[in-house]
């Protein structure tokens, strides 16, 4: 697993870094990492949702940048934030949603455990669920999601996007519901036991080098009304 710098950016750079992650990468076999930081506050939303209805209840002091990646509404206020790509030859690519997503949030789990914070993955339903709409990703947990083991409030989500070459995994932690929690040590915590679940040994590796056209084209997708407003 290619563990990328922790990096600071705001948000169009932090969503074409996702996906340059992705499409892009110069050694596309490999499971990578980054963990990332927001340089100003701002708002991500699903790829399938409505700019609109987003817009009206966001503060438009905020940047409100759609995602390529599904799910609903993120605050980016203060969370703490990764993006994982599976390549097409892990095993992990070729599992369902639920089992990704659940693979990804065990080893959230365990990380945040050896700090005795009070964790746990959101059952799966008895019986059919219902449709909802993605909405506020952070007002709902969904299975597989981590939720606070004593009040059931939502900890941490995540959403993918998977293309014939890779599985992109971006996920949240939502901060002030860990109070306590020391984020530097989880960051190694969460790399190791990430490592363990992908069976996949971390290697530390530089900020890669795109070719510039790959690079100011996807940045350039980010940053327009075309992309974010479409919908």
């Amino acid at each position: 697993m290619d563990v990328l710098p922790r990096q600071a950016a705001d948000a169009v750079a932090n969503m074409a870094a996702d996906l340059l992650l992705l499409e892009s990468y110069p050694s596309p076999k490999n499971v990578r990492f980054r963990a990332y930081a927001w340089s100003e506050p701002a708002f991500t939303f699903g790829v399938s949702q409505s700019w609109a209805k987003y817009r009206e209840i966001v503060p438009t002091r905020y940047p409100l940048v759609r995602r390529c990646t599904g799910g609903g509404l993120v605050s980016h206020l203060d969370d703490w934030t990764f993006a994982l790509v599976i390549p097409e030859g892990h095993p992990l690519f070729k599992a369902d949603a639920m089992a990704s997503y659940a693979a990804v949030h065990e080893a959230l789990l365990q990380a945040l455990l050896l700090q005795g914070q009070p964790v746990k993955l959101a059952p799966m339903p008895a019986g059919t669920r219902d449709f909802q709409s993605p909405d506020d990703c952070a007002r709902r947990a969904e299975p597989n999601d981590l939720v606070r083991s004593d009040d059931g409030r939502k900890v941490a989500g995540a959403a993918q996007k998977r293309t014939r070459s890779g599985l992109l995994i971006e996920g949240y932690i939502w901060r002030p519901f860990l109070p306590g929690c020391d984020w530097g040590r989880f960051e190694k915590d969460f790399i190791q036991t990430l490592s363990a679940v992908l069976k996949s040994p971390a290697v530390t590796v530089p900020e890669p080098t795109y070719h510039q056209f790959d690079h100011e084209g996807t940045w350039a997708k980010f940053a327009s009304r075309d992309w974010n407003e479409r919908i």
